[in-house]
């Protein structure tokens, strides 16, 4: 009786450990292939003839905002999602804008591979003198492709963008002209009294009789005294906590006009600033909400 116990036990400790086993390795193969779901670049921007300040890098995924960088200089090392289309766009005052697309859809199955390290990097040159050159389309595009097995630009794209910049550059738009300023009026010359002739002839003109009027009385004008309202600015904060998101939304008041500025912070590591429902930078988000 007590064998028949003993064979019992131990069959029951073996389905436990295979059921524990089976856990541990679909919770491992799980957190591999959560790994293995982003596509990791380095992201070079360079400033042909200048240096990085008022320069930005807004990416968007699927069309919706995705991250903003500030850049300093150097490289970036940004992690992509799988199965997505990313649209790199780089600008800075008086320089060209340029975008870039990075495709990372990928053959089914194929996201828990390994990839070679991709460096897409973007160089932006000045605007020419009282001229404009604007680019239709992004000048290049990294997909998967099949016969490497691996991401690489698209050279049939690069052929039709680099005819687009050619294009582009050929035929620049001026630029608008800013309105002149206002001239100031030209005060009339006066008029040239002559001297009077040596000896001349007096000529008596007898004046008409005047009569002085009495004298009308003047109107009283009351000018309205308008009051001048003084600047006043508030601020209002409010933070929207999400499971994987946080929302800070600052509303600021000047003379009776709201002002909205928002932060996004994502768990993944994603900030977005917004100002009435537009994408803004970092420092003009904290410096207008000061």
């Amino acid at each position: 009786m007590s064998m028949k116990k003993n064979l019992n036990c131990k069959c029951s400790q073996k389905r436990t450990l295979v059921l524990f086993g089976f856990f541990l390795l679909f919770f491992t193969s799980a957190i591999f292939s959560q790994d293995k779901a982003i596509y990791s670049i380095k992201f070079k921007l360079q400033i042909k003839d200048g240096d990085m300040k008022n320069s930005l890098i807004t990416i968007t995924k699927n069309g919706a905002p995705f991250k903003t960088i500030d850049p300093s200089g150097g490289k970036y090392n940004i992690d992509l999602f799988f199965n997505a289309e990313y649209l790199f766009t780089c600008t800075k005052m008086g320089y060209i804008t340029k975008s870039l697309i990075i495709d990372t859809h990928v053959p089914n199955g194929r996201e828990g591979g390994d990839f070679a390290k991709n460096y897409p990097s973007v160089e932006l040159e000045k605007q020419p003198e009282a001229q404009e050159i604007t680019y239709t389309q992004p000048v290049g595009r990294i997909k998967f492709d099949g016969i490497t097995d691996d991401f690489d630009f698209d050279k049939d794209y690069s052929q039709k963008a680099l005819e687009m910049e050619k294009k582009a550059t050929a035929n620049p738009k001026p630029k608008p002209k800013e309105p002149a300023p206002n001239p100031r009026p030209v005060p009339p010359k006066p008029i040239a009294q002559t001297a009077p002739a040596s000896n001349p002839i007096p000529v008596v003109v007898k004046q008409p009789e005047y009569k002085q009027e009495p004298p009308k009385p003047k109107p009283i004008i009351v000018e309205p005294v308008v009051e001048q309202k003084p600047i006043v600015k508030s601020k209002d904060v409010k933070v929207i906590q999400k499971d994987r998101l946080k929302i800070t939304i600052i509303m600021v008041l000047i003379n009776d006009v709201n002002f909205e500025y928002k932060m996004e912070e994502y768990t993944w590591g994603g900030v977005f600033y917004y100002r009435n429902g537009k994408i803004i930078s970092e420092s003009s988000f904290f410096n207008e909400t000061k």
